[in-house]
């Protein structure tokens, strides 16, 4: 039977659907009360034995129950031109979504998911926080058919029937084989591990352990930071060695953590053009699928750190339609990859880009003063008090921090650049590593400048430039030319008849 036939009348899911309904209950209910579960663990008679059982029973077969209800009570179809969807066990939800508001719609498979053979289906609106509808398990052919009809509304290559019941006309799949651009080997993902922000996985774990202790104290009264203490003071040598071996430790396990992180996450990446859509694959236990459409992407971003430079590699991101809070949710994310498939990938995008010709702006020197002042003169300021109410290290702190932040203003200001050709938009920037954004001059919503008073007595302004993907800011910027390029993107704008939502 042709998968596309039952869309037009209301339907449910999957009946696997509602293992998965069950599993996210009681997901829900852990996270909730892990700390009592906790309590139980260590202190069985906190339990109170047999109505510890009960209620345990009891929450099992009112999850059960709710989520066959739950299930029974789901229904979606297509309605004109519409997604509909109808659910709710003690309140009606009615849910439809415009096609022409929808953005995407991306599958995901956990390992469960994966194990039941069904996908989850998570349709994405511009403005959405995250998702604007989810269908929990699908099965496969279905959901395909499910985005294709979407697709191809979008594309306007079918007429979608405005009522229930009419025959769907065959959906005309793309003719186009699917072209790999890119993917990236176990061995690029490690690299791309190694290459992480460790310290924010370090950062993340210590306030879990602060939480944990926290949770401990309340729960059992125990005053993990005063035994702690009472220990260091008691065997002050011995403290002093169990620092120097638990920093070292630390940084291993965040290490460890980020880089096994990094690999199930995007193991198995490939990054595929299809017609005029782009699709990216990735995840080990839970397999992600987003795709976005050439037209809707709004701003490109490639971007590398002193760590990645190491390995040669960047990390790409492609932004669409989106709530500007909300960017990175509405992003393709390829975390490393070669200069040589960034321009692939550009190629693939933006054809035109490898032989535009661009004018190029630097920013002003006067960038380097205001660095100078707000990572170096008051931070030195902050140092002294420190070197003057107890000297040691600050002292040298106080030395090193205005060389550090002359050569910061100065690598900020030498690397900043404005580029601008008929077409496009480009941003380049970094201290430590480079950063770069492009953007189609016609997808720009609005542009301005702004001039702070330093700014104006040295005839400088700052060019802010906002799509609906993201926006690009570039400071201390001659005034006549920030002038110029937002009167030249205000009239490219204007011109342009392009749709791009």
């Amino acid at each position: 039977m042709d998968p596309t036939s039952n869309l037009y009348q209301p339907q449910r899911q999957s009946p696997k659907a509602v293992l998965l309904i069950l599993l996210k209950y009681f997901r829900i209910i852990v996270r909730q009360l892990w700390p009592i579960l906790l309590v139980i663990l260590i202190n069985p008679t906190a339990g109170k034995g047999i109505i510890i059982t009960l209620i345990a029973f009891a929450v099992v077969v009112i999850s059960l129950l709710y989520s066959i209800v739950s299930y029974t009570r789901f229904y979606f179809f297509i309605q004109n031109n519409e997604l509909c969807v109808r659910s709710g066990v003690f309140r009606k939800t009615v849910l439809n979504v415009p096609f022409d508001r929808i953005q995407t719609v991306d599958f995901k498979q956990n390992i469960v998911h994966q194990f039941l053979d069904v996908v989850s289906v998570q349709v994405d609106t511009a403005g959405s926080k995250g998702s604007e509808l989810e269908l929990d398990a699908i099965e496969h052919e279905r959901a395909v058919a499910l985005r294709e009809t979407i697709l191809a509304y979008k594309r306007k290559q079918i007429a979608i029937p405005p009522t229930p019941g009419e025959s769907l006309p065959p959906i005309p799949f793309i003719a186009e084989p699917p072209e790999l651009i890119l993917s990236l080997s176990p061995k690029d993902l490690i690299k791309v591990g190694v290459s992480e922000n460790h310290l924010r996985t370090a950062a993340i774990i210590f306030a879990f352990f602060l939480g944990l202790a926290d949770d401990l104290d309340q729960l059992l009264g125990w005053d993990v930071y005063g035994q702690l203490e009472d220990t260091t003071t008691a065997m002050s040598l011995f403290g002093l060695v169990a620092t120097l071996i638990a920093i070292p430790v630390f940084i291993g396990i965040s290490f460890t953590i980020t880089l096994v992180r990094t690999v199930l996450k995007f193991y198995g990446l490939k990054f595929w053009r299809e017609g005029k859509n782009f699709k990216v694959v990735s995840g080990f236990f839970t397999r992600n699928e987003k795709s976005i459409q050439q037209s809707k992407i709004q701003v490109i971003r490639w971007v590398t750190s002193p760590l990645k430079q190491l390995f040669g590699i960047f990390q790409l991101n492609i932004y669409q339609a989106a709530n500007v809070d909300q960017n990175q949710n509405k992003s393709l994310a390829i975390p490393g990859c070669y200069l040589q498939q960034v321009e692939h990938t550009l190629d693939s995008i933006v054809p035109e880009y490898k032989h535009a010709v661009f004018t190029s702006h630097q920013m002003h020197p006067a960038i380097v003063r205001l660095m100078v002042f707000l990572f170096g003169f008051i931070p030195a300021v902050l140092f002294g008090a420190m070197a003057w109410i107890n000297e040691g290290m600050m002292q040298w702190l106080l030395i090193l921090v205005f060389p550090l932040a002359i050569w910061m203003g100065w690598q900020y200001q030498r690397k900043r650049r404005l580029k601008i050709h008929p077409d496009y938009l480009v941003s380049e920037g970094g201290i430590f590593g480079k950063s770069y954004k492009l953007v189609e001059i016609y997808k720009i919503q609005c542009v301005d400048i702004h001039s702070s008073p330093m700014q104006r007595r040295r005839g400088l302004a700052s060019l802010h430039v906002y799509t609906a993907g993201g926006d690009i800011s570039f400071p201390y910027l001659n005034a006549r030319i920030a002038k110029q390029a937002r009167d030249y993107i205000l009239y490219r704008v204007e011109k342009e008849h392009k749709p791009w939502m």
